[in-house]
């Protein structure tokens, strides 16, 4: 059957431009402000850092599920505008009441609850034509607005601490902006929904998409475990130098960039089904390869793999979800679909870091292994 294209008008690439700004935005305060005032000022520490990120994802989970049924209720105009003032309000209180410890808190919460509306919005999008090369568009932008919120913050807050913070509020007017460039995104319904109505609703989308959600979940979890082991695991049992383990990231970084866009493409020629489980089972089997070698080389043509692997079966797993959905449940199911997401990648970290108290191998080994279960089972069960 021929598909029907989604043409990448101006309004979807608006709306792209708004996620990257987004993203960057997260990316910037989370990733890099947050954990860098923690390292070289006297004001956070370490433990307080961790709290507000954890904090953030929680919420993001959070509202990621009431988003979908928000946005059907209020319209989607509305609720993404009042995202965009919540993430703006956060982000400008913090300096005003001198970085204190309870606002910075509840700007990461804050910051959690508005960042997602315009995932959800962007997947329903997505969702109808081509869907693999849409797919593939969302990620590009998303890696592009991460890497360049954790790079060019690293490097503004060399040279200036406080034009690197003020730049964020600025960077979500951007976003706001380029949203409303985007045309007008009707919801299809608008009704008032009692909790009755929202609790038969999400179990009916619970029900169609139990086949999804493991997958989902699992992703998630397994990459999440990674992310405070990583550099340990490199710098220790690898032993390879920081420097090595910068370039690393760099060349997985890159490497995913530039072929997000042409993977996402090959998507929409071949069944995603097939593609993400070859993608699974190459990860997995890749990153437990790097646990039996040691050799720069090697490793360095290892992490090439898996940033092949993984952008292939980031954007085709997204696709197969996508043919999963009906058009009339599009907001509320990616909702639902990304909490579990952001479920995840709260558990994640915690399994991956008790793990990581016998060895940081361990925790790598289990989430190999977790990626080649994933890839069995969607293998087997149709």
């Amino acid at each position: 059957m021929t598909q029907k294209r989604l043409k990448v008008d101006k309004n979807f690439f608006f709306l792209l431009i708004s996620l990257m700004l987004v993203e960057y935005v997260r990316a910037a305060f989370i990733i890099s402000y947050l954990p860098v005032q923690a390292a070289v000022g006297s004001q956070l520490n370490v433990a307080f850092v961790g709290i507000a990120i954890s904090l953030h994802y929680i919420s993001d989970a959070f509202s990621n599920f009431q988003a979908g049924f928000l946005m059907n209720r209020f319209g989607i105009q509305k609720v993404i505008s009042f995202s965009f003032i919540l993430i703006f309000a956060s982000l400008i209180v913090v300096p005003l009441f001198q970085f204190n410890n309870f606002v910075i808190v509840l700007a990461s919460i804050l910051l959690g609850f508005g960042s997602c509306p315009i995932w959800i919005v962007l997947l329903a999008k997505a969702s109808s034509g081509s869907r693999g090369a849409n797919m593939g568009l969302i990620y590009f932008f998303w890696l592009l607005g991460m890497a360049s919120g954790v790079i060019l913050m690293n490097y503004l807050m060399n040279i200036n601490l406080s034009l690197s913070y003020w730049i964020l509020p600025a960077l979500i007017l951007g976003a706001y902006i380029t949203f409303r460039l985007s045309g007008s995104h009707p919801a299809p319904e608008n009704k008032r929904q009692n909790i009755r109505d929202i609790v038969k609703k999400t179990l009916s989308i619970l029900k169609k998409s139990r086949m999804i959600l493991p997958g989902t979940l699992m992703q998630s979890i397994s990459i999440g475990m990674l992310i405070p082991i990583l550099p340990t695991f490199v710098l220790q049992n690898l032993k390879l130098s920081y420097n090595q383990y910068t370039f690393l990231l760099v060349t997985a970084g890159l490497t995913a960039g530039i072929l997000m866009l042409p993977l996402g493409r090959l998507i929409d020629y071949f069944k995603p089904r097939l593609l993400f489980i070859g993608g699974f089972m190459l990860f997995g089997l890749t990153l437990i390869s790097t646990t039996f070698n040691s050799s720069v080389l090697i490793i360095s043509i290892l992490v090439v793999i898996m940033a092949i692997s993984y952008t292939l079966f980031l954007p085709s797993w997204n696709a197969f979800v996508a043919t999963k959905i009906t058009e009339a449940d599009q907001n509320v199911s990616w909702g639902i679909i990304s909490s579990f997401q952001g479920v995840g990648t709260m558990l994640g970290p915690i399994i991956g870091g008790l793990l990581a108290s016998y060895s940081a191998g361990i925790t790598v080994i289990f989430s190999a292994s977790l990626f080649i279960l994933m890839a069995l089972f969607y293998l087997i069960v149709k």
